[in-house]
């Protein structure tokens, strides 16, 4: 179980120990995504060919179905309520200090469409849920890899709004992580959860790109 809890936390701990201790993005981002790369390959009894579902039309069709909801979700609903939530001016210098701007936006893109959902997935989704499911019940397996997921979160995003802001901004990543984690259940793949995410990811973009750029 200590070692169940350290992989849980793993994740929380690196971007705390880069954000937080070491204020470096970069080093941040080498942590975080070295973490959730190399824990599941090194780790014995778990291989990507059983992420893979034997239907994976239908796991990519509610992928896509899911995606396009939380799109539009998150950027029609910033359309609307950005005035009220986002300080745009403390963003641009939040993330000009993180490196975000310039050609820097373009590995910002990079990360958010295609390394963090895959990254992402790969071990929530899949390398901690299947851990879990060995020791409690699949839909506590959902609740609390979600719950974990949502924890690093809420450190990220901590620096970019005040409170109880910050709080209120994760609350869409936890209900991300359990709809996840069931979509992960019943099609018994990951392959939807990346899309979908990829797309949830893509909403962010697109609302910096409009709003806060």
């Amino acid at each position: 179980m200590k070692n169940l809890f350290l992989l849980l936390l793993g994740p929380t701990l690196m971007i705390f120990i880069g954000l937080q201790l070491l204020e470096n993005v970069l080093i941040t981002f080498i942590l975080f995504y070295s973490w959730l790369l190399l824990v599941p390959l090194i780790s014995k009894g778990f291989t990507i060919g059983e992420l893979v579902s034997k239907d994976p039309q239908r796991s990519i069709r509610y992928g896509i179905l899911s995606g396009g909801v939380f799109f539009l979700f998150i950027f029609g609903g910033l359309y609307w309520l950005h005035p009220y939530f986002i300080d745009v001016e403390h963003l641009q210098k939040l993330l000009t200090e993180w490196g975000f701007s310039g050609n820097g936006v373009f590995g910002l893109i990079l990360v958010l469409l295609i390394v963090n959902p895959i990254l992402e997935e790969v071990y929530w989704r899949g390398f901690m849920y299947t851990r879990l499911k060995e020791k409690v019940k699949p839909i506590h397996a959902i609740w609390i890899a979600s719950a974990c997921y949502t924890l690093y979160h809420f450190l990220s995003v901590i620096p970019m709004f005040q409170w109880p802001l910050n709080a209120i901004a994760v609350l869409p990543v936890f209900i991300a992580g359990l709809f996840w984690g069931y979509m992960r259940e019943k099609t018994g793949s990951i392959i939807g959860t990346v899309i979908s995410h990829a797309l949830g990811d893509l909403g962010i973009m697109c609302v910096y790109w409009f709003f806060v750029k």
